[in-house]
Order: structure tokens, then C-alpha cells, then sequence
């Protein structure tokens, strides 16, 4: 025996069916379901494609467009794309844009992006916590003076300088790179090169007379004040494959060191 439906119940599953088509079976009542965004709403300007990505199933969609400046602190290139972390005097923030030669210092003017939250870059094997996508980077000033270029220099140290007492040539340190990343390390050597208050540090190269081209000098960054041609002892964290953008790339450096005399 069949059961008769109420004719209230037909008259809903009616209402339900109105609107829908052939090309949008899920409209129901005329009403578009909302759809959630995988992808950052494209920014005024030229369209500039998304880096690949693998979205994260908790990110929320792209917010609205915001302004963006700052000064570039940290930049790196992949897949066709830069991505550069401003100071914008506040909290640091990412942006990423088309691939573009920037130096660190240089200062980025307002740019309209749009924000993402917890965005996954698959070229960099990294996710960023928040960054914004725009389609040029601005430039309103230039970098300051690069530590690395046009330096005054002493002549090279050819006669080996005994390493301090716990500590390691320069050559081992670049031997040893890879084990001694992200550790205090101790260094005896030579100045050979100086560059006063560049990017709020002092800038210097030491050698020791160890290692050969490409790995007997090594570059340190301090708050102290040495001489050229002065021999002292550094003590500092060793950093690898350190970029500062504009192609200026070191495979070993010394960052905010201790710096004593012989």
C-alpha cells in the first residue's frame, strides 16, 4: 500500500525544485551557494599569476586589499617570483611580486596586495603566516651603501695566524659549514677589509692564512670598531648561504660578534 505524502510536504519539494537548471542544478531558490576562495582575488593593475601552492584546508580566503611599504630586510628569488620581507617600523611582512633585483635597504613604497594567511609556497618548501601578493615592487629608495663592494683592503694574509685556543681556522670553518651552522664559533685571523655603519653593523673580512680562493676569507658582521690590518679573535654565530639580494650571496658568515684583540 503506497503512503500518500501530506500536500505540504509536495508543495516544499516544489519550491525546492524552482530555480534550479540544467547549468546550475545547485541553484536552489535562485540563490548562488557561496564558494569559498582557494586563490587571492587578483590585485589592481596587470594580472601576475599565483606561485604554485598547496593551500591549506584551514587557510581563510584572501582578504581585501591592503596597502603595503616598508624597507627590504630580506629577499629571496624562486619559481620566477621575489619574495621580500619588509620593516615597516611596526611587525615585519611579506610581500611577493614578480621577480625583481632587489638589495637589502632598499625601500619599497606603498603598493596595494593581497593578504593570504598561511600560505604554502611549494618552491620554497615553506609556509608563510601571512604575505601579501602584489604586481611590482615600488622602489622609492635606493639601498644603502653595500658592505661588500668598493672597500678599502689590506693586503691578503699569506703567513698562517694560529687559530685561538678553542676555536677554528677559517679554512675548517668552511670545511666544517654545515655541521657548525646556527653554532658559536671562535676565529683568529687579520682584518683585511672594513665598512663602518652599514645596515645598523660593522662590516669586515678576516683571513688567516688558511684555505684557498673562495674559502680564506670570511665576512663578519659586529658592533665593534677594529682597524684595518688589526689581528683579533671572534666570537660569534656562524650562519650559511646567508642572501642579501642583489646578488650579493655568502656561503659562511659571522653574525653580531665579539670582537677582541689578538
Amino acid at each position: 500500500m503506497r503512503t500518500r505524502l501530506p500536500t505540504t510536504t509536495l508543495l516544499a519539494l516544489a519550491t525546492l525544485v524552482v530555480g534550479c537548471t540544467r547549468d546550475n542544478p545547485s541553484v536552489l531558490n535562485g540563490v548562488q551557494p557561496t564558494v569559498t576562495a582557494t586563490h587571492p582575488p587578483a590585485t589592481p593593475g596587470p594580472a601576475m599569476s599565483m606561485p604554485p601552492t598547496t593551500p591549506s584546508t584551514t587557510s581563510p580566503a584572501a582578504a581585501a586589499a591592503d596597502g603595503v611599504s616598508g624597507t627590504v630586510v630580506e629577499t629571496m628569488d624562486s619559481g620566477g617570483y621575489t619574495y621580500a620581507k619588509l620593516d615597516r617600523g611596526t611587525t615585519p611582512v611579506w610581500v611577493a611580486g614578480p621577480e625583481t633585483k632587489l638589495a637589502i635597504g632598499t625601500k619599497i613604497g606603498t603598493v596595494t596586495g593581497s593578504k593570504m594567511v598561511a600560505f604554502r609556497s611549494n618552491t620554497l618548501n615553506r609556509t608563510f603566516d601571512e604575505i601579501y601578493f602584489i604586481n611590482d615592487f615600488p622602489v622609492t629608495g635606493s639601498a644603502p651603501a653595500n658592505p661588500h663592494t668598493a672597500l678599502p683592503t689590506a693586503p691578503a694574509t699569506t703567513e698562517v695566524i694560529a687559530p685561538a685556543p678553542g676555536g677554528q681556522t677559517i679554512a675548517q670553518l668552511f670545511a666544517g659549514k654545515t655541521a657548525l651552522a646556527g653554532k658559536p664559533v671562535v676565529v683568529r685571523g687579520k682584518v683585511v677589509k672594513v665598512n663602518n655603519g652599514i645596515l645598523d653593523h660593522n662590516w669586515l673580512h678576516l683571513q688567516d692564512g688558511t684555505g684557498a680562493a673562495g674559502t680564506n676569507d670570511v665576512t663578519i658582521t659586529t658592533a665593534a670598531t677594529v682597524a684595518l690590518g688589526d689581528v683579533v679573535v671572534v666570537r660569534g654565530k656562524l650562519v650559511t648561504d646567508k642572501d642579501f639580494g642583489a646578488g650579493y650571496k655568502y656561503d659562511v658568515l659571522i653574525e653580531d660578534a665579539a670582537i677582541a684583540t689578538k
